[in-house]
């Protein structure tokens, strides 16, 4: 790692050349915003001895934003993010809190945030009201296993808005770019921290292609992860995925697959595919998603997720959606038995 430490430090101060001299050709400005997002559910699901969950639920997120940016006069564009999280029962004030520095030579990111494989990413598959931001139908439907149904096909269940610096080039060819992150731990912790405590010193490379063909445009991104392991050695969390989408008139059509290998050696193979159609202020769209993993290493059994979603959303106006989605999930836990459930949740986000 002192090597990746030795090129973090020289992109820093190559990106940043002149910015020192430099003055800001206007005062930085401050943009304020935010989402408010509520959510309802009706779910029917198997229930395990002596439970009776309720059928019934809501779901919320809000955040406030605060963007300050300027450019300087040698052209580098300098941009200051905060979004606070405005909810009683999140734990953390701050959601994610970073600067970019932004140049004909890239963008240097530092601070807390996600790597840049989620941004390469995107949206794993297409989908007409949710996002991958929104995973709630894993919330919505209890958990019978330890396979991952949240950030289930980025980088962002191993580094989620936690402490490091990134890079992401501008286009080398046209249509190619690449990006490469480092967090010294996966956990939000800032200062000081002992190793043998703390998956540390990941490492997250991705690249993504966009092209086009008449009438439409195709894009591919790959990438790949790695972190060091708390219990030593550098056998950590290690993960590739693939992403791959075709996008022509209003249907948008893709899907990803995740290599999963914990430090934990419970493994996991996941993916999921997703057409969505949208025509003026309507979208329509349908995903399907499955994914297996070894509850033990070398277990005779694989844990078990097959989940299917329809959605539906209409824009009311800038900002403002409205959305329906339904659901059927399957579940086989590491006995082999199977836990089923279906339902609707409906919604309404404001963006501001």
């Amino acid at each position: 790692m002192r090597h990746f430490n030795a090129f973090v430090t020289a992109l820093i101060s190559i990106l940043s050349l002149g910015s020192f001299s430099a003055r800001a050709a206007e005062p930085i400005t401050l943009g304020v915003g935010g989402k408010l997002r509520q959510f309802f559910f009706i779910a029917d699901q198997d229930n395990g001895r002596g439970q009776k969950l309720n059928s019934t639920g809501m779901f919320t997120d809000a955040e406030v934003y605060f963007d300050g940016k300027t450019i300087l006069d040698n052209g580098i564009e300098v941009r200051a993010v905060i979004e606070l999280e405005a909810e009683t029962r999140n734990d953390r004030n701050a959601d994610e809190l970073y600067i970019d520095f932004i140049s004909g030579l890239g963008k240097l990111r530092i601070g807390e945030k996600e790597g840049i494989n989620a941004t390469i990413i995107d949206d794993p598959a297409p989908q007409a009201f949710l996002t991958t931001d929104e995973e709630i139908i894993g919330d919505v439907l209890r958990p019978r296993t330890g396979v991952t149904s949240k950030d289930a096909f980025t980088f962002k269940r191993y580094a989620n808005d936690v402490m490091g610096v990134s890079y992401e080039t501008p286009a080398i060819l046209p249509g190619v770019k690449f990006g490469i992150s480092y967090h010294p731990t996966t956990s939000d912790t800032e200062g000081v921290f002992d190793n043998t405590q703390r998956e540390h010193n990941a490492v997250d490379v991705s690249g993504r292609y966009e092209g086009r063909f008449p009438g439409g445009k195709f894009r591919f991104a790959a990438g790949y992860f790695h972190s060091e392991s708390r219990t030593g050695g550098a056998d950590g969390n290690e993960a590739w995925n693939a992403n791959i989408g075709v996008s022509y008139g209003g249907w948008d059509v893709g899907g990803t697959y995740m290599i999963s290998n914990p430090a934990d050696s419970r493994d996991e193979r996941s993916w999921t595919v997703g057409a969505l159609y949208g025509i003026g202020p309507y979208k329509i769209s349908a995903h399907y998603m499955s994914a297996e993993r070894e509850p033990f290493a070398n277990a005779p059994r694989k844990e078990k997720l097959d989940r299917t979603t329809l959605q539906g959303a209409y824009r009311i106006g800038p900002g403002i959606n409205v959305g329906l989605a339904g659901f059927y999930g399957e579940q086989r836990d590491l006995t082999g038995q199977t836990w089923d459930g279906l339902g609707m949740l409906g919604g309404a986000k404001l963006a501001f």
